[in-house]
């Protein structure tokens, strides 16, 4: 079995109770009995459940157990394989949640699918990481909001606090298929020794370093200035995708180093390029309490949570 984090695994172990409990709650489920560190009688031994719920609905019983761990390694696949022997020892076949910190390896996930056994992830908020290339840009917003706390003792109503987060989206910039267009007229002109436009052999080298020069063979741009002029103006449409053909300005050639020590007249270039966006949830900072997020797998609905600290 994977190490635990709290050696008696109770913190967790409620905290999952107290989040199943809050879900049924919302969803006003009649008659819910939500238990922690149940005792059930199966056909053949007792099981110690960590979780277990049981109520009625339209005369039918639904019940569910649930194996909370606070692991430090990802769930495998022979530790469902034993969940499913203690679901298949109890009478009535309750359903089975698996609900750990630190995720599920592939033949965990796979088990469980083929056994109709329920995998969550519940785990803090994570902080926001935020890595973004060269081309990319990162629009940051805060959010104020309100949340209703639990008090801090028993017949005292719920504590209003206000409280700020930031909410990030990261943009991020692909572009791919360059096409360069030789000018066939200069290309006939200056190549009548039959050389054909099409096996002129280019360098691969990174954007910056592809260099285009004007009349005079004097630097005017590169193809990173390029794709950066075109991203400007994407963003200025709201556009999120685009084949690009940028035409050029002037004349303009294609040189060293990307063309070896030859110069090639160029009308345009043309490439793909496609704005990938991620957005972080905002992360609001609570005096007493911490934000989880309980993630279904392998649907990867999401659901927030708070939970007082320890």
């Amino acid at each position: 079995m994977g190490e635990s984090r709290d050696k008696t695994g109770l913190s967790y172990e409620l905290l999952v109770r107290g989040i199943f409990q809050a879900i049924h709650d919302q969803e006003e489920v009649p008659n819910l009995k939500v238990e922690h560190n149940k005792t059930l009688q199966g056909k053949t031994i007792t099981h110690q459940i960590d979780v277990y719920w049981k109520f009625e609905k339209g005369g039918i019983t639904y019940e569910a157990i649930v194996q909370a761990k606070d692991w430090e390694s990802a769930v495998n696949q022979g530790q469902l394989l034993q969940f499913n022997g203690v679901l298949g020892d109890l009478p009535g076949q309750p359903r089975g949640i698996f609900v750990t910190r630190t995720g599920y390896q592939q033949g965990a996930k796979d088990y469980a699918a083929a056994h109709g056994i329920i995998l969550y992830e519940l785990a803090e908020l994570p902080r926001p990481h935020i890595t973004i290339t060269p081309l990319g840009w990162v629009q940051l917003i805060v959010e104020f909001r309100s949340f209703k706390l639990p008090p801090d003792s028993p017949g005292q109503g719920p504590v209003e606090e206000l409280a700020m987060g930031l909410r990030s989206a990261v943009f991020q910039p692909h572009y791919s298929s360059f096409l360069f267009q030789i000018d066939s007229a200069w290309f006939n002109k200056n190549f009548a020794d039959g050389t054909d436009a099409t096996q002129i052999e280019l360098n691969t080298l990174p954007n910056p370093e592809v260099i285009f020069y004007d009349q005079d063979l004097t630097p005017k741009c590169t193809l990173d200035e390029v794709v950066r002029q075109e991203l400007g103006i994407m963003k200025d449409a709201k556009l999120d995708r685009k084949h690009v053909e940028h035409v050029f300005i002037g004349e303009t050639f294609l040189g060293p180093p990307q063309t070896n020590d030859i110069f090639v007249k160029v009308n345009k270039v043309a490439f793909d390029l496609d704005i990938q966006v991620t957005v972080t949830p905002a992360r609001f900072n609570l005096s007493n309490f911490v934000q989880f997020v309980l993630r279904e797998i392998p649907s990867e609905k999401t659901r927030t949570f708070l939970a007082r600290k320890q």
